[in-house]
């Protein structure tokens, strides 16, 4: 690969799904929805979340592969994209537990699911993992996009790429801790 971290990426990536298939894959759709509080979302909103995040940074990625990409103005402030892609990537790191104010754009489109989401948010990250290896035709550090967020944030393609996969990994976690004890509602129907 022209980008050596897409390796490590890709060995990381590749577990996402079985993850989905061990955490979730005995759910029932009312646990699948289920709110711990009004504030909080589910298993569902968190998966569609990741969806939704994800999709909005696909027209950057297909502008990349057909080699269309140019960077923005800002590009030439390497210091600052530097600066937003690991402010960003440290905070959605699994590691950080403290809550973000998810931006409108970013917001699930609904409220409730069947468990075809969980297969949808599989076949979504197949999709991704394929834009990761097909932009291996760019240098992904000097390849700087703008954020799906606001057109004021950039940050390099490989910097993209990890926090999108920590975005994901943080999320998971979080569903992970919303699964019913077995004391609490059933899993499976």
């Amino acid at each position: 690969m022209k980008n050596k971290y897409l390796e490590a990426w890709m060995e990381e990536a590749v577990h996402i799904p079985g993850k989905i298939d061990q955490h979730f894959s005995g759910l029932n759709e009312e646990v699948l929805n289920h709110k711990p509080t009004p504030t909080k979302w589910s298993i569902g909103e968190l998966l569609d979340h990741l969806i939704v995040t994800n999709t909005l940074y696909f027209g950057r990625f297909e502008k990349i592969i057909a080699q269309k990409h140019s960077n923005p103005l800002t590009a030439r402030f390497k210091y600052l994209s530097a600066f937003f892609g690991q402010s960003i990537l440290k905070s959605v790191h699994p590691d950080n537990t403290r809550k973000i104010k998810t931006v409108r754009k970013f917001q699930p489109v609904k409220k409730q699911f069947t468990l075809d989401k969980l297969k949808e948010f599989k076949d979504h990250h197949s999709v991704l993992m394929d834009f990761a290896l097909k932009t291996d035709v760019a240098d992904h550090q000097k390849t700087i996009i703008t954020s799906p967020a606001s057109g004021l944030i950039f940050y390099s393609l490989e910097d993209a790429f990890r926090i999108i996969l920590a975005h994901e990994q943080r999320h998971i976690q979080q569903a992970v801790q919303l699964l019913p004890t077995s004391k609490e509602m059933p899993v499976s129907s």
